[in-house]
Parts: structure tokens; sequence; C-alpha cells
């Protein structure tokens, strides 16, 4: 099905978003990763990622590195972190930290929107790349709310930046399928358990792009009320770019999350970005000139930039998705929903394009329309 209007409209009533209450600024972090003994010879190298990566500021569940060493709750008490906790330590902060940002970003929602209740909800999609347990989070969740005991639930698990798109359309091929379906996502990354001491440029990196943060969003096929900052969901698609399997991945270490993301990045989405658009356009009905606003995942500054200039944007169209890298960084699944929300708090209206990009490497995109 190429869109919802062969049926029933569906939309994505409402976002809201949260942040965890530590947080640092990019020239904090780069000083603070400097005096690590194991970046000894390499602060130039940190200098030039961490200055040019557009980030002014970024969250963490982990408040340590402002912490005296006797006074740290995660890591050991040395001046140097180590040794760095291992991977099942990161995963059970994972487990207590995603139960209670998942409720507060949820009632954060329900909140926002009083004439739906946690009782009216069908389904809960979770999405998240950064933890595992079972029961997950979205058990704790529909219990805490509480939810209907005959919930349905599913869990979006490991993949990555564009994982926000197979949510919302699976959300919406529900609401297809029965309109008085009520769908509520709930999508948080802690990327931050991750940062780790090593000298691979990927993760040196990625620790000065990852950062924390959730989102929760209500998806149904009820006509929006008026004025509310709520966008149509009309149309998606899923593109891999061919033999770029190896230029971004996310696997399991000993120690932490490993991140491998390639340089090439930004080169690919440049190269596949134009025909990704033509063909979602194509299936949405749409042409280019339809497209009020571009959503565009800030994985990075350069991934901005490199799609930016493919698709001849100029800065002020791009504005959300550089605000969003500004104040909160890379978060993983979660940033796209921050990107939106920052759309609708400058009221901007029309049709949107919107699109991230993850591991395989995957593309996903979408056209939605403000309702």
């Amino acid at each position: 099905m190429s869109s919802t209007t062969e049926s029933h409209p569906v939309y994505l009533q409402a976002i809201e978003t949260v942040v965890p209450q530590y947080s640092y600024t990019q020239e904090y972090v780069l000083d603070f990763m400097q005096r690590l003994p194991v970046y000894s010879g390499r602060q130039g190298f940190l200098a030039k990622v961490y200055r040019g990566s557009a980030i002014e500021r970024r969250h963490s569940v982990i408040g340590d590195y402002r912490r005296p060493p006797a006074e740290r709750t995660f890591y050991p008490p040395t001046e140097d972190l180590t040794p760095e906790p291992d991977v099942v330590a990161r995963n059970e902060l994972f487990v207590t930290e995603s139960r209670n940002i998942a409720l507060e970003v949820a009632r954060k929602l329900f909140a926002a929107m009083p004439q739906v209740q946690p009782s009216d909800i069908t389904h809960l999609i979770t999405v998240s790349c950064t933890g595992f347990s079972a029961p997950g989070f979205d058990f704790y969740l529909a219990r805490e709310l509480p939810l209907p005991a005959a919930v349905n639930r599913l869990h979006v698990g490991f993949m990555g930046c564009y994982a926000a798109f197979p949510a919302l359309k699976t959300a919406r091929d529900i609401c297809l399928a029965d309109p008085r379906a009520r769908v509520l996502i709930v999508d948080l990354e802690l990327c931050s358990l991750h940062f780790q001491q090593k000298l691979d440029p990927d993760i040196m990196v990625a620790n000065a792009l990852f950062a924390d943060g959730a989102a929760a969003a209500l998806v149904s096929s009820e006509a929006p009320r008026e004025g509310s900052p709520s966008f149509r969901l009309d149309a998606f698609q899923s593109y891999i770019i061919s033999d770029s399997d190896g230029d971004m991945a996310w696997t399991v270490g000993h120690t932490a999350f490993d991140m491998r993301l390639s340089a090439y990045v930004p080169k690919l989405i440049q190269r596949e970005i134009r025909s990704i658009t033509e063909t979602v356009f194509a299936r949405a009905g749409v042409s280019r000139e339809d497209i009020a606003q571009w959503a565009i995942h800030p994985g990075g500054r350069a991934i901005i930039e490199k799609a930016a200039a493919e698709l001849d944007l100029s800065e002020e169209d791009v504005s959300a998705s550089y605000a969003v890298l500004r104040n909160y960084g890379n978060m993983s699944s979660v940033t796209i929903f921050f990107v939106l929300q920052e759309m609708q708090r400058l009221g901007r209206r029309g049709r949107t394009f919107a699109a991230a990009f993850g591991p395989g490497l995957t593309v996903e995109s979408a056209i939605l329309r403000s309702a």
C-alpha cells in the first residue's frame, strides 16, 4: 500500500521528548577526553573531531564526568575511569534507566493529550538499540502507566538510527487494519553507556557524536484536533545501499557495544539520496516542489551537509536538523522525533520529506504532511 490516502488517513498525533538530567558541553567533553592517558598524542585528532562536530551540548544518564573520583556511581574511583565497566554493568544501567525514562516520556505525552488516556491504548511499540532485557522496558511501561492488560506489544531492537521509521510504518499499518487502534510508540536510546577508551578512530568519532534521549508518539486514525501539531503519515520507503554493510555497524563487544562508522557514510548518502527521494515521491504521488520541509537525521555534520548539497537545500531548509544536532547530538533512532518536534515548534506546515540512515547501510524515508 503506497499511501494512507488509498483507504483512510493515519496521523502521527503528537510527539513529546525528554533527555536525562546530566548534560555536558562539547568543549567540556573534549577537555575531559584529552586528559585521559589513553589519548596521549591524539589530542589534535580529538580537537578536530569534537570542534568540527557542530554539537554544542549532549545529555547522558551518567553523571560521573563531573564528579570527583570518590563520588562516582558508575565508573571506578580512578582518575582515568579504569578499569572500564564491562558490557554487563552497562546493560544493567540501561535496564534501570530505560524503565524510568520510558515512563517519564510517556507520561509527558499523556499530559499533553488529556483527551487520550493510557487505558485507550491498543498497541505499544518500543524502540531501542542500546540495551536488552526480558521482560524489557515495554513490559514495565505497560504495567506502570498502566496500559490495558491486553495491550499488544512489539519491540523494534538493534536497528540503529533509522528504527523510528519501521516503528511508525508498523503503527500506520496497524491503524489501516483497525481504524479504532491507538498506537503508543516509545523510542529511547542511551548511547552514552557505550563510551569506551579505544584508539580505534571509528569509536573515537562515535564518542564525540552520540548521546541519550527519548521520545513518545501517538499514532491513530482519528482526525486531529484543529490546530494540533500533527502529521499525516502518507508514504514510507526502505532502501539498502549496495556494498555498504561494512561502513556502518553496531555489535556487542567485550567492554561495550562497538560502533563501526566509516568516513565514507556521508558520501554514500550523497550518492543515493536523490534517487531515494524520487522513489518515495513517486510512491506518495508528489513532486519535489510539493515538499515544504526537510527532516534529515542529523547523524553528523557531514551527513546533513552532503544530503543538503545533493538535494540543493539551503541551510534554512535543514535548520531543524542542525538545531537538534547542536543541542542534543546524535541520539540514534530517537533523533528524528526531535527533528520533527523542532519543526512543530517553529510552526512549519506542509509536506515533509523525512529520512534517517543506519546500519546496513539502510536508508528509511517517509512523506508526512502537517494536518
